[in-house]
């Protein structure tokens, strides 16, 4: 177990991999099964591969809903082609691809140049701070610790502004953030995300930046 990725990893950000629902998942309402698979299969290749050669993952088709963020149905991969390529070997991947759960998909190339729009996937922790969850396992560590709690925090509900990702048992609040991708190191960790303290620009272009280039 000790031997498992922690943290950030650097994530090389040569190549690209789509995971899009086939219609029929999406009709059944099994599309959040998919990224849910998906994601837990980015966790698994994070925590066991290379630490300079980590995958991140953009949620293109993210979007404010009528009273929520909603994640959108496709999920896209960014990282190496052998990250990519070993991550497409996982059982979690091989799973959705044989149920015909997932439209084909392959690997593709990365065209990158400095000032180009792109986004972030900032996993944001203050909101997480504040859940059920978060609050349940700061007790139970305080209590094998043999340590007081320290201050109380406050139960709240999901922020609505920010998309909800479960993760096995772990709930992810995930931010979008728009800028410009630059010539430096993607740092994200082993869940694809990147820290509120410095946003990770991925080679991605989400709908968000192009409805706005539209209205412009």
């Amino acid at each position: 177990m000790s031997d498992l990725n922690i943290g950030q990893g650097r994530c090389l950000g040569t190549a690209r991999l789509l995971i899009r629902p086939v219609r029929a998942a999406i009709e059944l309402g099994a599309a959040g099964d998919v990224r849910s698979a998906a994601l837990g299969a980015v966790h698994h290749a994070n925590r066991h591969g290379s630490p300079e050669d980590f995958i991140a993952v953009a949620f293109p088709l993210m979007a404010m809903g009528r009273i929520t963020m909603l994640p959108g149905n496709d999920l896209e991969l960014i990282g190496s082609e052998t990250s990519l390529d070993a991550f497409m070997g996982l059982e979690g991947f091989i799973t959705l691809k044989r149920r015909g759960m997932i439209e084909a998909a392959e690997i593709g190339e990365v065209f990158t140049q400095p000032g180009m729009t792109g986004a972030a996937y900032v996993r944001d922790r203050a909101c997480e701070k504040h859940t059920p969850g978060w609050i349940r396992r700061s007790e139970a560590r305080a209590a094998r610790r043999g340590r007081p709690l320290g201050k109380t925090v406050k139960s709240r509900d999901h922020d609505l502004k920010a998309l909800v990702v479960k993760q096995g048992d772990t709930v992810l609040h995930v931010r979008q953030i728009i800028g410009e991708f630059q010539d430096a190191p993607l740092m994200v960790s082993t869940y694809g995300l990147s820290a509120a303290s410095a946003p990770a620009i991925l080679p991605v272009f989400p709908e968000l930046a192009r409805e706005a280039d539209d209205a412009a």
